[in-house]
């Protein structure tokens, strides 16, 4: 019994001892003040304030891009449009693979035709270069951040960038031309290619 009361006078002081230091982290905080933003006196865009960075609505694929820390705003878009663009072609190869999968696992095929397609296409989809991206729209935010210690003074930018469904399609459209050129000496895995390319774009267009 005194083993167990002296186990819950440990846990209850370690407890305390948790409470003060968050409270001193707290305290201790930066303290963040939005100083201007770009466009002037907008409110902070829906999509800038999303959960997640990726997603697809209404037949085209977003992208959020987010750069902090620099005095020049430009350079702040600049950056976080390179960052958007280069996460976005990512992500959108990830996509064209996983919806190639689901399109292949759709179909009756030999595991051999299957396995030697399937490497084929994603070799090609990691080779490819991704167009048709834009900026859809870009929000910026000149930031005051204060502590005991030190002032900043700098821009927090975000970019969304976009690519539409058409050139999603053309992408994707490519990676198949080109698998079905590279696997032509093999009849069954051509033939193959030709079928999930036609589940590919059923799903697509079902959209």
């Amino acid at each position: 019994m005194k083993k167990v009361f002296g186990l819950a006078v440990v846990f209850v002081f370690a407890a305390i001892l948790s409470a003060c230091g968050g409270g001193a982290a707290l305290k201790n905080a930066p303290k963040v003040t939005i100083l201007e933003t770009m466009p002037a006196n907008a409110s902070t865009p829906k999509w800038v304030e999303k959960t997640e960075d990726f997603w697809e609505e209404k037949g085209a694929y977003f992208y959020r891009g987010i750069s902090e820390g620099m005095t020049n705003v430009q350079a702040s878009r600049r950056a976080a449009q390179a960052s958007a663009f280069t996460a976005l072609a990512e992500q959108v190869k990830v996509t064209v693979r996983n919806e190639f999968s689901n399109a292949l696992e759709s179909s009756s095929y030999n595991p051999n035709s299957g396995g030697y397609l399937k490497d084929v296409f994603f070799s090609v989809v990691d080779n490819l270069t991704i167009s048709g991206a834009v900026v859809a729209e870009s929000f910026s935010q000149r930031v005051s951040e204060s502590s005991e210690t030190e002032n900043k003074l700098y821009w927090r930018s975000f970019v969304l960038a976009r690519i539409n469904a058409e050139d999603y399609k053309k992408l994707v459209q490519s990676a198949f031309d080109k698998t079905e050129k590279q696997v032509g000496a093999n009849a069954s895995a051509k033939e193959l290619a030709k079928e999930v390319e036609n589940r590919f774009f059923e799903v697509q267009n079902a959209k």
